[in-house]
């Protein structure tokens, strides 16, 4: 299956690899924050959740996470602790595969990711991260409800365009 999260990598495939490095990084306010991942986009999610709770924040928190099963949910049990820690934190989760048994597991949504089907908090922040499509219809999204640009942060998770043509 192909879509907004992943293409499956096969053995013997030739992937290039770079170091970390982005440009997200969490401001020092008192404003809500949303962030909305998918796929292995939830690494910088989950450091930034695993400081506000280091920090001792009392931000309210909302974590937005697409996937396409809860077993590739990366990290799910360090968000999920991290998210009780906060006082005022909550997460909601699409996926795209059901679970073996057909049920979705602890209450996903099924499906892509859908920003209008929660309540935003007002004022918030917003840090997206994950591949290029569902940025791309998550930030839209967001604008289309009238979010301002300057309150929307990303970072794609993904393959490099620029690198697309890259020769060896």
């Amino acid at each position: 299956m192909s879509n907004y999260l992943h293409d499956s990598v096969q053995v013997g495939d030739e992937v290039v690899l770079s170091v970390p490095f982005g440009d997200v990084v969490l401001e020092y306010t008192d404003r809500p924050v949303v962030f909305a991942s998918a796929g292995i986009g939830i690494t910088p999610m989950a450091g930034m959740l695993s400081h506000l709770v280091q920090s001792g924040s009392q931000r309210k928190v909302m974590l937005l996470h697409a996937d396409n099963s809860s077993d590739s949910f990366a990290l799910r049990e360090q968000i999920t602790e991290d998210i009780g820690k906060l006082p005022d934190a909550s997460m909601t989760t699409w996926l795209i595969e059901k679970s073996e048994t057909g049920e979705l597991v602890n209450g996903a949504l099924a499906g892509f990711m859908d920003v209008n089907a929660v309540k935003h908090p007002v004022d918030a922040e917003y840090y997206l991260c994950g591949p290029l499509p569902f940025l791309k219809a998550v930030r839209s999204s967001l604008i289309a409800r009238g979010t301002p640009a300057r309150d929307i942060q990303y970072e794609v998770f993904g393959p490099d365009l620029w690198l697309a043509d890259f020769q060896e």
